[in-house]
């Protein structure tokens, strides 16, 4: 049996905040299932869903004093479990909370929240919390502390992304570290290399402050005159990311869009592990409405689709006529706010957005490429649902409100619209800039909605005219000619699509489940890491 850490900022259904989550909850889960012992450590936030987790305490008498840029913190611990397998099944996730009220006043994993901008006009939503360095380097080195505490040393902890991969820089180079971790090895996982999610520290005097770190160990990092947690790891530990494509632009020195992290890795000869991440199907499942969260059952690998088209239905019913009611500003768990609506006469192809409304995703391109869709091809229709930069937000808004009827755009999250949303529509547009590997053309595949996305990073598993569609360069111009073409293809006859979705939905259940990644790449990746003792 194998001892592993996983050490992450969130997990599904504990406390959220973009894919990450995802991937996590999936890899600690399959552990389990394999027979490893897998403990989970995260912080405690003000909107961690405690109810998600067993037996929750505080642990008595157990407390590390920390020190972060010139200030001393006390970290507590509180310990918990999570059933896998159902809750008689006897196998668990170990959980082990990071307690400081530096976490517990954040109502957000990463970003402030409406609630917390109300509360303070200085707290933005939507942008980081102010005192991000010092929650990552207090959590780190808490994590550390509670194996030399507890005297309970793991043989791998597995870093997922920037936010913990100072975690092997400490254990190698901490003077209150390197002995007790000495034989640990350690895997950083890249979950996302672009801009904004580097971490970066702006010098190497500040990453001295804030780490305790010597400055001639730190500089090994620097990346122009920032300090990059990711190159600090390529020293002392195994880089892994989600797709083998990612992998390959990620060590790429012509890469633009990792901000000089590519050209980092590509100097220094690091070699990076590309695992494309997998999908639980059971969680989306379309033949069980319990678990898909969908109005009605129905199987794309068989082409029952009649459930399918039953969301559109419904979506039509409720969305059908402007909007005549008060806008919501503030929105609460499960809220959305509605802008547009869609008016069914002459509609014939749909098309829908669900994801992070973010620079990354690519709104840009799709914000100035419908209009150019309708404008040909006036039997289209939209329907986008997301959140996150609020410009981009407002962008969609004034994009909805002006089509009359062709665009749908519901601002915040509602997992089960999200999805119904989703299912609704024939195609889910994915213009990602990048995209480390991408879940949503997944969960379109998997409902029976073909993904168009552009070909870049982990996009690049979908098979262009076989599970999907691929279209480059990332230009409007080029996205609008592909979906006018996929329109007229579609309403001269829409059984076309049938052999598309039949074989995307059964590729993405037979060849991405978790399980297969976790067994036969995850496990033979730890062994070869385990070698080196």
């Amino acid at each position: 049996m194998t001892k592993i850490w996983q050490i992450s900022r969130e997990y599904a259904g504990l406390a959220e905040a973009g894919g990450v989550k995802n991937v996590v909850t999936s890899l600690c889960e399959q552990l389990v299932s394999l027979d490893n012992q897998v403990t989970l450590f995260i912080p405690l936030y003000g909107c961690t869903a405690v109810s998600a987790v067993q037996g929750f305490e505080i642990v008595p008498d157990m407390a590390s004093a920390i020190t972060v840029d010139g200030q001393n913190y006390i970290a507590f611990y509180g310990n918990a479990t999570i059933p896998v397998g159902g809750r008689d099944s006897g196998r668990s996730v170990q959980v082990v909370f990071v307690v400081s009220s530096l976490f517990t006043e954040k109502m957000g994993v990463y970003t402030y929240t409406p609630l917390e901008e109300k509360l303070n006009p200085e707290h933005e939503r939507g942008k980081g919390h102010a005192d991000a360095p010092i929650l990552e380097m207090l959590f780190q080195k808490a994590v550390l502390w509670y194996g030399i505490l507890k005297n309970d040393i793991p043989d791998i902890i597995h870093c997922h992304d920037a936010t913990t991969a100072m975690i092997p820089v400490f254990a190698r180079n901490g003077t209150d570290y390197a002995a007790a971790y000495k034989d640990t090895e350690f895997l950083v996982t890249v979950h996302n290399a672009g801009p904004f999610y580097h971490h970066e520290i702006e010098s190497v005097e500040k990453a001295v402050s804030l780490t305790g770190l010597p400055a001639e160990v730190l500089s090994k990092g620097l990346n122009g005159s920032v300090v990059e947690p990711y190159l600090l790891a390529s020293e002392c530990s195994h880089l892994s990311t989600v797709s083998p494509w990612y992998a390959e632009e990620l060590i790429d020195p012509e890469n633009s869009r990792t901000d000089g992290l590519s050209k980092g890795f590509a100097e220094r000869g690091i070699t990076v592990t590309g695992i494309t991440n997998g999908i639980d199907y059971e969680k989306y499942n379309p033949t069980d409405v319990q678990k898909s969260h969908l109005i009605s059952p129905y199987n794309p690998e068989t082409l029952d689709l009649a459930g399918k088209y039953a969301c559109r239905e419904d979506i039509i019913a409720e969305y059908r006529e402007p909007d005549t009611s008060d806008r919501l500003e503030i929105l609460e768990e499960g809220q959305l706010a509605r802008y547009g609506y869609v008016d069914p006469e002459g509609a014939a192809v749909w098309f829908s957005y669900h994801g992070r409304i973010a620079g990354q995703k690519g709104i840009d391109v799709l914000t100035a490429a419908i209009p150019e869709v309708l404008a040909a091809c006036p039997e289209a229709r939209f329907l986008i649902t997301g959140q996150g930069e609020s410009a981009l937000e407002k962008a969609l808004q004034d994009l909805a409100e002006r089509q009359n009827g062709k665009v749908l755009y519901l601002r915040g999250y509602n997992r089960s619209m999200a999805r119904q949303c989703v299912a609704a529509a024939d195609f889910i547009v994915l213009p990602s800039w990048f995209e480390p590997c991408g879940l949503e053309d997944f969960i379109a595949s998997l409902l029976g909605t073909v993904p168009v996305a552009h070909a870049t990073g982990g996009l690049r598993k979908i098979e262009d005219g076989v599970t999907g569609y691929l279209y480059e360069p990332n230009q409007a111009s080029v996205l609008a000619e592909k979906l006018i073409a996929l329109t007229r293809s579609v309403s001269a006859d829409s059984r076309q699509l049938e052999q598309i979705i039949q074989t995307a939905a059964r590729t993405v259940h037979n060849r991405y489940s978790w399980e297969a990644v976790v067994k036969n790449q995850y496990v033979p990746l730890y062994g070869k890491l385990l070698k080196k003792k």
